[in-house]
């Protein structure tokens, strides 16, 4: 009866363990079948993408250049004397004409006094001999003479009275009083220069384009301006001037007209940038993809390209330069082609994506 008993109590606990053993494996099976498609979206790595898509490519120049007065002249002094008064000062307006300065005129007044003095006798002398030459006391040709020592004199006293003129140093044009050089008071000589006037109704711009450019531009055409001064203004220009001659740089200097606007007025030495459109030729198309997609440096640039079985291969690629956040492709993609732009951190040849957000990010917007 002890037999049995024990008999019994072996095969309970059998049972029990088989149970608890069978209950463990079943839960296993059924852990192991969930975690199962865990593990593969876990595997599948979520990136964002971009279509390789061809479009027209910006040749525009974008140059830089600072402002200058279209016309400056200097202020000459055409005679010899002590400035005897100055009537100008740095940033004052002048119309073309006016009296800027004085030259001391003193001994001038004293040479034009005796030249006419000696005009007048003349002038006397040849009354007198006319008067002899119907007497018959003097010769014709006595009274030629007279005649052409009053011209010699006349010529004389114009002189002196274009001299006397040039003691008054007037300004060549309309403008503005960029410089003075001289001070009340000093000696002036001929060809001096007394100061300088600048007309800023009109500026100029000189910009240098690279020899593969210069094709680009042509004389007449238009082009937009912009200044830090007035940074939601946009001036526009004429191309007036374009030089025969690149520089060591190989660089031409093409000289840009603009008038200078009174509501935005702007100052010769301030900086500008300008923007030119091609002048001519065929629109240029290439492909383009986002920075963000080369997992290297432009030089060195690499992109992940999308497979048909979501899976990304890594292929090189030649681009030109950065253009506001796109990059032209040179060589290694062809159009229509998908690129990963976010999530390479994480990606290596054959690795499995997942493509997040509803549609294709475009190459270039």
């Amino acid at each position: 009866m002890k037999i049995v008993r024990i008999a019994l109590t072996v095969l309970t606990i059998a049972g029990i363990t088989g149970l608890f053993a069978f209950r463990l494996y079943n839960n296993k099976q059924k852990i192991n079948e969930k975690a199962q498609p865990r593990e593969e979206v876990i595997t599948a790595i979520p990136v964002r993408v971009a279509q390789v898509e061809k479009l027209p490519i910006d040749n525009s120049l974008n140059l830089t250049g600072s402002f200058e007065a279209r016309q400056e002249l200097n202020i000459i002094a055409e005679a010899q004397g002590r400035l005897t008064s100055l009537r100008i000062e740095e940033g004052a307006a002048v119309q073309k004409g006016q009296a800027v300065a004085k030259i001391d005129d003193t001994g001038i007044r004293s040479q034009l006094a005796t030249a006419q003095a000696s005009m007048e006798k003349s002038k006397k002398d040849v009354e007198r001999y006319e008067r002899l030459v119907k007497a018959g006391a003097v010769s014709q040709q006595q009274l030629e003479e007279m005649k052409l020592n009053l011209q010699n004199m006349e010529t004389n006293v114009t002189a002196v009275e274009q001299q006397l003129k040039y003691t008054t140093v007037k300004s060549p044009m309309t403008g503005i009083v960029k410089e003075v050089k001289v001070e009340e008071g000093s000696f002036a000589t001929p060809g001096a220069t007394i100061a300088t006037v600048v007309d800023i109704s009109r500026l100029k711009m000189v910009v240098k384009v690279p020899e593969t450019d210069i094709v680009k531009v042509k004389k007449g055409q238009q082009v937009e301006i912009k200044t830090d001064v007035y940074p939601d203004k946009v001036f526009t220009g004429k191309i007036s001037l374009i030089s025969v001659q690149a520089d060591q740089g190989r660089k031409f200097d093409v000289e840009i007209e603009l008038p200078n606007d009174k509501q935005f007025p702007l100052k010769a030495g301030m900086y500008g940038s300008v923007l030119i459109q091609p002048a001519y030729g065929k629109t240029e198309y290439a492909l383009f993809v986002p920075r963000n997609a080369l997992t290297g440096s432009v030089k060195d640039a690499k992109v992940y390209v999308l497979q048909p079985d979501s899976t990304v291969v890594l292929r090189k690629l030649q681009v030109g330069e950065d253009n506001e956040g796109q990059v032209p492709v040179l060589e290694g993609l062809s159009e229509g082609e998908t690129v990963i732009i976010t999530g390479q951190i994480n990606l290596s040849d054959g690795k499995k994506v997942k493509i997040i957000g509803n549609e294709l990010t475009a190459a270039k917007q």
